[in-house]
């Protein structure tokens, strides 16, 4: 009973993100910068988009609040 509470509790507490991965998103950070990319990764609260600056194949994480789709 305690870790069917336990489980709950923590799925609770975790953000639901709103992107899948896939989809194209635009990142604005003011450390990471403004960047174009695919979603590749999610783990909560972070999102990794898979860009193709400043090397192809780099996954650089945001928030997921930082990011949007674009225009």
């Amino acid at each position: 009973m305690a870790s069917l509470w336990s489980d709950r509790m923590s799925r609770a507490r975790t953000p639901r993100i709103p992107f899948r991965v896939g989809q194209v998103l635009i990142g604005d950070d003011p450390f990471n910068g403004r960047r174009l990319g695919t979603v590749a990764v999610i783990e909560a609260p972070y999102v990794g988009l898979r860009t193709a600056e400043p090397a192809p194949g780099n996954v650089i994480f945001y928030d997921y609040r930082q990011l949007r789709y674009p225009d």
